[in-house]
């Protein structure tokens, strides 16, 4: 699966997330907390959401590389997950 569409899921499932939020215009790049202004339990919710359908197993010691969705898909990717 391409970086691209992993960023696709994702936006997804941070959708079901946060349903207030425009995930087709967020930036890829840009922090979920702090651009974005997600809330830590609502970022939890989203690891965990990604954690069972894209089956990736994300500690709480990496949470600071899945910080954008950019960097998820590059870490799902690196962790070979099945997605």
């Amino acid at each position: 699966m391409s970086d691209e569409e992993t960023i696709a899921r994702l936006r997804v499932i941070l959708g079901d997330i946060a349903p207030d939020l425009d995930v087709s215009t967020i930036d890829a790049n840009a922090d979920l907390r702090n651009d974005i202004g997600l809330d830590s339990m609502d970022f939890l919710n989203f690891v965990i959401a990604a954690h069972k359908r894209l089956r990736v197993d994300v500690p709480e010691a990496d949470y600071g590389k899945v910080d954008s969705l950019a960097k998820f898909a590059r870490y799902i990717a690196a962790a070979g997950a099945p997605g």
